[in-house]
């Protein structure tokens, strides 16, 4: 392909206001005002409100304020700025937000930098902003577009590290370190990008900047790590689920080495079959319960050949791009929990990229061959744009539109707690942190067993003084805590019934459970 000459610093701006002005208009039609149903935005917030008020990265849902490591620290620190001057959830939206426009932009400037025309990385990276599956997340107090944003930042800071000057006397390298461990500070799944580097690092036989990436990463770990072995919150929660059977039944158990690879492989295949065509393909409809089947397969070896292609574009960096994609994946399988495609979300936008300019390589190579035209121009290829409209007039309707009754009903009995019992009273919900952003109340979660009397004496561990019994969804509460409450009814009172589903609160009488479990 023939260089192409930088374009005027005039044109650069029209596409720089090109992409901003695409990103006001798709975030704010998807934007949703409401918290996320999904608990754990709840957390984050929740977290970062603790940092804020100065009481470190601990748990405010009760007055020990003990430390945690429930999350990693990165998203909530960053939240915390803002949170600061207010308790507000559309500051901290905007925020993702920005960090998605941020990404994009930098997206731009990577594609231009590859010397790949300007007109096509502005339409590699204006198709990200019409992603739905990425648009949801942005609008949501979640870490995934702080992460994405930290990880193009380490891809730009790389490419800055590479305009001549040795790495120990190149800042960009020393950013790069830094943004990379702060991925991994966002999301344990930043290791993936630690690997990327480490790889590319070790194909372009850069043996110096390797083992220099590699001790300035495990340096900027240290911190974190030495946090938790002081105060004794244990190693990462996600490293402990690497071998459960199944997160929401621990009575399941353990897998052994060998089940450990065969979910492995498992996962690895639905992520290539089902989840990537099902996120970048926004007219691709998806079952992830039943088995992949040929056309599935089909589709996704079309679709990883034409990334594929677009990827190798990208002259030395195509390696970098091809390890994260990799390693994320490989992290990703690891994890018991079933994820379809949610923990694809920050790396949708490196594989639309890599789309795009696959697309725009293929067909320029396919009309110089036919000899229709000299060159094709990536102009062309804006009309499909248009097949993400549907997913985003879905995300538009789904945003605007109320809370389910079940979650209007499990929210009224929060607002209740909180106008009319002290914020001391601990109450024992599912989604405890749903109910804390609602009740202001001490809050925590019930022992998942089926013996009755183990969540009994949680309760009474936890100085549970009332006890939620809703109908969100979730199998735990029909498992675990209601046949509990039906085998001791003497134990739980009700002080609150709403109708529609039913939804109750109950006074939980701990002096006569501990008299009765405690003889």
């Amino acid at each position: 392909m023939k260089e192409i000459k930088p374009v005027k610093s005039n044109t650069l701006h029209y596409y720089m206001a090109g992409l901003t002005i695409l990103f006001a208009v798709t975030f704010s039609y998807t934007f949703n005002s409401k918290i996320d149903i999904n608990g754990d935005n709840c957390a984050y917030y929740m977290l970062a409100t603790s940092i804020a008020g100065g009481h470190g990265y601990s748990d405010i849902t009760s007055e020990a304020y003990n430390p945690t490591n429930v999350f990693p620290p990165g998203y909530p620190l960053l939240m915390s700025f803002i949170r600061i001057f207010t308790d507000g959830f559309f500051p901290q939206k905007v925020l993702n937000g920005l960090f998605l426009l941020g990404s994009v932009l930098l997206l731009f400037f990577f594609v231009r930098k590859n010397k790949l025309p300007d007109s096509l990385a502005f339409v590699a990276s204006a198709v990200v902003l019409l992603n739905y599956q990425v648009l949801h997340f942005a609008t949501m107090m979640m870490s995934e577009m702080s992460f994405l944003f930290f990880a193009v930042l380490t891809l730009w800071f790389l490419c800055k590290a590479d305009d001549g000057k040795p790495f120990w006397k190149d800042r960009y390298f020393y950013l790069a370190i830094f943004s990379a461990a702060y991925c991994y500070h966002v999301r344990t799944q930043g290791i993936a990008m630690a690997a990327a580097v480490l790889g590319y690092f070790l194909f372009t036989k850069r043996w110096k900047e390797m083992l220099a990436f590699a001790g300035g990463f495990v340096v900027c770990l240290m911190p974190w790590m030495l946090r938790n072995r002081i105060i004794g919150t244990g190693q990462s929660r996600y490293l402990s689920m690497i071998n459960i059977a199944n997160p929401w039944r621990p009575e399941t158990g353990t897998l052994s080495v060998s089940e450990i690879i065969s979910r492995f492989f498992e996962t690895f295949g639905m992520l290539v079959s089902k989840a990537v065509p099902n996120s970048i393909l926004p007219y691709f409809s998806t079952d992830y319960i039943s088995p992949s089947v040929w056309s599935e397969w089909g589709t996704a070896v079309i679709l990883f050949a034409v990334i594929g292609i677009g990827i190798w574009q990208l002259g030395r960096y195509k390696y970098l791009f091809l390890f994260y994609i990799v390693a994320t994946f490989g992290v990703i399988s690891l994890f018991s929990t079933p994820s379809e495609n949610r923990y694809i979300t920050s790396l949708l936008p490196f594989l639309e990229v890599g789309l795009i300019v696959g697309l725009y390589t293929v067909l320029s190579f396919g009309i110089r061959k036919m000899k229709i035209t000299k060159a094709f121009s990536p102009w062309l290829l804006i009309p499909l744009f248009f097949f993400s409209y549907p997913k985003l007039e879905q995300a538009h309707a789904q945003n605007k539109a109320p809370f389910p009754a079940n979650y209007r009903n499990f929210f009224a009995i929060a607002e209740e707690v909180h106008k009319k019992l002290p914020a001391s009273t601990m109450v024992c919900s599912r989604k405890s942190e749903l109910f804390y952003m609602y009740g202001k109340n001490a809050v925590c979660g019930y022992v998942w067993t089926e013996d009755d009397r183990e969540l009994i004496q949680g309760l009474i561990q936890s100085k549970t003084e009332y006890v939620v019994v809703e109908q969100l969804g979730y199998s735990s509460t029909a498992r675990y805590l209601y046949p509990a409450v039906q085998k001791h009814p003497e134990l739980f009172k009700t002080v609150i019934h709403l109708p529609d589903p039913d939804t109750y609160l109950l006074k939980f009488d701990r002096e006569k459970a501990v008299e009765k479990f405690n003889k």
